[in-house]
């Protein structure tokens, strides 16, 4: 699958950067993106109850036909990602680096379905120097997640995570 540039939504375009805006990229249903978009912070360590009570409000998300978005990178972020993909939930997965427009992206057996049925959107608006996640990048996508966002849920940020920030500022 290649990716292609992405038009953002009327409602968005004036909460990103012109430049950012212009670096959309990506793969499946861009519709989504004009959904009302829940977004999902977490730190990468989270207790099991936080785990559990997260994992829990999935299903109520799917049933209410709610859109997720979030990096889906850290351990809690990928269990909500698979457990709403199982319920034919919606998502939005923004990575932290960038998709080459001249290279096939090879998504994950789990996500050949969702995208298949308009159900997935896996985005970046990373510059092409970004080849790889860094802590940088990664803190840059979550920023962008917030943005994007109607609402978040946090279920988790570490006091000394760099999270802590940008769930105070909610800007990128």
């Amino acid at each position: 699958m290649k990716p292609t540039p992405i038009l953002l939504p009327p409602h968005l375009t004036p909460r990103i950067a012109t430049d950012l805006a212009t670096r959309f990229i990506g793969i499946g249903n861009p519709a989504l993106l004009a959904e009302p978009l829940l977004g999902l912070i977490a730190s990468r360590q989270c207790p099991g109850h936080v785990f559990i009570e997260t994992l829990e409000r999935v299903p109520q998300w799917a049933k209410a036909g709610r859109v997720l978005v979030s990096g889906f990178h850290s351990p809690l972020e990928q269990q909500v990602l698979h457990s709403l993909l199982r319920r034919q939930g919606r998502a939005v997965k923004v990575l932290a680096r960038h998709l080459l427009p001249d290279r096939d992206y090879r998504p994950a057996a789990e996500e050949r379905e969702p995208l298949a049925q308009g159900r997935l959107l896996i985005v970046s608006a990373s510059p092409a120097t970004e080849t790889r996640t860094t802590r940088a990048s990664a803190l840059a996508r979550n920023g962008l997640v917030l943005v994007l966002a109607r609402e978040h849920w946090a279920p988790r940020i570490a006091p000394e995570s760099p999270l802590t920030a940008l769930r105070a500022d909610d800007v990128v």
